[in-house]
């Protein structure tokens, strides 16, 4: 016999690129709430209450935003027709739509109108909101060509951008260059001067192919469209262009549109693609997580971009939740155990409002907002590449810590068709190293590791699977 040892010697994130068999042993085709930022092993952490009160109403949560109004910030949280800013210590009802949404679109953008800072909320159904952080009134008039009903909203080279009207929808609506008397109000000509004037223009001719968003970047205005993408570029109407962009993208939902320094990101079904100035594509590494998003549904995803992380969420048979993707390492990791009504992220945090209907802040304290966290990772099934080895287990061993009194780890090893869990209750000192014996022999093994009853742990500097190898003689 010969004595071998399988090491993992830092852990990475989520691979289901390919068979499991290939798979470097630093990833996992199957992990869930763990924490691999360090290449070490942890239970990540989960999010704590960070409003105490819940948002009023019953009415499904769609949108929220942080205004950066003169007195002060806001959280902003549209349920239903209703839209409430969190101000002074409660929740404050500042706008109904009349006669209520039927759809789930709501858009935000911050803007200056005569010296006040405002907040714009668009629904595709009504005529825009501004909100200046006291009171709510319409935006713009008919007088200003500006009344219409759009979905999407940007700023871009000191003017707002508008699209989404159903009644229009490949139009792009732009404002007067504010200045003078002329305001982000007004959407028509101004006399004289063609490039201070608001006006608006077709982005393709196909009514099958509608605008679904746009976002803009420090040298030109992305559209997005349902089977397309467009740019606009230039810094005033005599030079505006329009281009088509080389892409080969899936229809991306208006809200996964992130962006981080000025790259723009957003998820679809293929996986998560990236816009670099020139063209837009799939990540190189999208392909790592291909399994989860086969059954998971990303046309109404939310996203947010926090300390170097993206977070995406997802709805699927299971509950749904959210793709995190380090941007550092290129990992990518899954965060389940809760509902998501929104993410949104400001001063480097991610927050979400959760199915409590609770704005909370991610990343924070043990548990989801009281529920314990279930953790696990799962090492790829592998042979070796010696099918005809039959592989006899003898220990795992590792160095970890609790992060709590009698805090336990499972650790399940199959080997062939056989499995083992050890139930091993982890040392309070890292520096001590663990050894578990094992048992069972077979020619495929794998290891899964996982928390119990929302305990946390630590697993440093990688593993150790030891295990004696033979051949068969008949």
């Amino acid at each position: 016999m010969a004595r071998k040892i399988y090491r993992i010697d830092e852990f990475m994130g989520l691979d289901q690129s390919m068979g499991e068999n290939g798979m470097a042993a630093s990833y996992s085709p199957d992990a869930c709430n763990m924490d691999t930022a360090d290449g070490e092993l942890t239970v990540a952490k989960g999010y704590t209450r960070y409003i105490t009160s819940a948002v009023p109403g019953t009415e499904a949560i769609r949108r929220m935003f942080l205004f950066h109004s003169g007195s002060g910030d806001q959280v902003i949280v549209v349920t239903g027709s209703s839209v409430y800013a969190y101000r002074e210590g409660v929740w404050v009802l500042i706008y109904t739509f009349t006669g209520g949404l039927t759809g789930g679109r709501v858009d935000f953008t911050e803007a200056r109108i005569d010296a006040t800072d405002y907040l714009l909320i668009a629904s595709g159904e009504q005529q825009i909101v501004k909100y200046n952080g006291t009171q709510s009134e319409l935006f713009g008039s008919s007088d200003g060509l500006s009344d219409k009903p759009v979905s999407y909203l940007a700023t871009y080279r000191s003017r707002l951008f508008a699209a989404g009207d159903s009644s229009c929808p490949n139009r792009l609506y732009w404002s007067k260059l504010p200045g003078g008397s002329r305001t982000i109000e007004s959407w028509g000509e101004e006399s004289g001067s063609v490039n201070v004037s608001g006006g608006h223009t077709e982005i393709g001719a196909s009514a099958g192919d509608p605008i679904v968003g746009l976002a803009a970047l420090s040298n030109q205005l992305l559209i997005f469209k349902k089977r397309s993408l467009y740019r606009l570029i230039g810094d005033k109407p005599s030079n505006f262009t329009v281009e088509r962009i080389d892409s080969d993208v899936e229809t991306a939902a208006y809200t996964s549109l992130v962006m981080s320094g000025d790259m723009l990101y957003f998820m679809t079904k293929g996986g998560l693609c990236r816009f670099n100035g020139v063209s837009a594509a799939l990540m190189p590494d999208a392909r790592r997580i291909k399994k989860l998003l086969s059954g998971a549904d990303v046309s109404l995803s939310k996203g947010a971009a926090a300390r170097s992380k993206l977070y995406y969420s997802f709805d699927d048979a299971k509950g749904g939740g959210i793709i995190e993707y380090d941007l550092v390492r290129h990992t990518y990791m899954l965060r389940r155990g809760f509902d998501v009504g929104d993410i949104a992220s400001w001063d480097g945090r991610l927050y979400i409002v959760n199915s409590g209907r609770y704005v909370c802040l991610f990343d924070d304290g043990k548990s989801y907002d009281g529920k314990n966290i279930e953790a696990w990772w799962r090492t790829p099934e592998t042979d070796l590449f010696d099918k005809s080895g039959v592989k006899a287990m003898r220990s795992l061993c590792f160095r970890g810590h609790a992060q709590g009194a009698a805090t336990a780890m499972n650790a399940e090893v199959s080997v062939g068709s056989a499995r083992t869990a050890t139930r091993v209750l982890l040392p309070t000192e890292e520096s001590e190293v663990v050894e578990v014996p094992l048992k069972n022999e077979g020619r495929t093994f794998s290891l899964r590791i996982a928390n119990e009853a929302g305990g946390r742990f630590t697993l440093r500097g990688g593993i150790e699977l030891s295990f004696e190898t033979w051949r068969r003689v008949e």
